[in-house]
């Protein structure tokens, strides 16, 4: 492996994305001591249009592609992403080389009153562009208002507090990374709440051919998470799906087997499908397309439109 002196890091510039970023890369400084990383912000159209939902104005991808672009003129080595901001399809000259331990990948309802959801009065307010949070939250709270909320964590915890919403639906993964705190009544349990695809986990991408790089890459890689993205990624895939209607997957890995839960619903009618499938490990992938063909089947079926 032979390693430069210095690799340059592409990051978007929330305060998120860099502290995830600075974290991750703090992996590989520990791996390699001599070399130097400079971590670079490009700001994505994702990060530049804020008044408008994602599924307005391009979905999955808008977080990614510009740090994508910096890599192929050069000016980055590699990008550090949040995984569920990830396309199913990546153009062919990257390669998603490494997957770092998966963080926390439950969804986490603050309320601006201290009390649960079911505390929380039937028309309550509750903040989310998520499709899939949406549907999901629905179903727990039928009464519910929703709103769409952008920015950042503590631009949308500062619209919480103020009262603007009586909750707001987050990551767990993105307020453990920041060091909020979380009440533990706020957690959402995953037969509740199935998370994003990806929710939780990070991506490192780089040039198909930067072998070394590649190499460098994969000493951080978690072997579970890996083959947890891979699963999920390809259920995406065969749907055809990202943010634009409700989706959700999430696989489990214990004793060399993986389980695979997966949701998909529409936000109008409210009609939702939840199916799971057990395979072994070296079956992931393969476990994520057969429950994508499972699911649409059955949605042609009953005659039920995701689209």
């Amino acid at each position: 492996m032979q390693l430069k002196n210095k690799y340059v890091v592409a990051t978007r510039p929330s305060l998120l994305a860099t502290v995830q970023t600075e974290q991750t890369v703090n992996l590989l400084r520990e791996k390699f001591p001599g070399i130097y990383f400079e971590i670079v912000k490009f700001s994505t159209h994702g990060d530049i249009v804020q008044d408008k939902p994602l599924n307005e104005f391009g979905g999955t991808g808008v977080f990614v592609k510009e740090l994508e672009m910096a890599i192929d003129r050069g000016e980055a080595d590699f990008a550090v992403h949040s995984l569920k901001d990830v396309p199913g399809i990546i153009p062919s000259q990257f390669v998603m080389a490494s997957y770092p331990r998966r963080e926390d990948p439950r969804d986490v309802i603050l309320t601006n009153e201290d009390k649960t959801l079911d505390e929380l009065a039937e028309n309550c307010i509750i903040g989310t562009s998520s499709p899939r949070r949406i549907l999901q939250v629905s179903k727990l709270k039928p009464g519910a208002i929703f709103k769409d909320i952008r920015g950042n964590i503590d631009t949308r915890l500062r619209k919480l507090n103020s009262g603007e919403f009586n909750a707001i639906v987050l990551a767990a993964a993105g307020l453990k990374r920041l060091g909020k705190p979380i009440p533990e009544k706020s957690f959402q349990s995953v037969d509740l709440c199935l998370p994003a695809i990806g929710q939780g986990i990070i991506g490192l991408e780089c040039r198909k051919d930067d072998i070394d790089t590649i190499e460098m890459l994969r000493s951080i890689n978690h072997n579970e998470t890996e083959i947890a993205a891979k699963a999920e990624r390809k259920f995406m895939f065969t749907i055809g799906g990202g943010c634009k209607f409700p989706l959700a997957a999430y696989a489990v890995i214990k004793n060399e087997e993986l389980t695979l839960y997966a949701m998909i619903g529409n936000h109008n009618t409210r009609e939702i499908i939840h199916k799971h499938k057990k395979t072994t490990i070296d079956k992931a992938e393969e476990c994520g397309e057969t429950l994508a063909n499972t699911i649409k089947a059955e949605a042609e079926k009953l005659s039920i439109s995701f689209l």
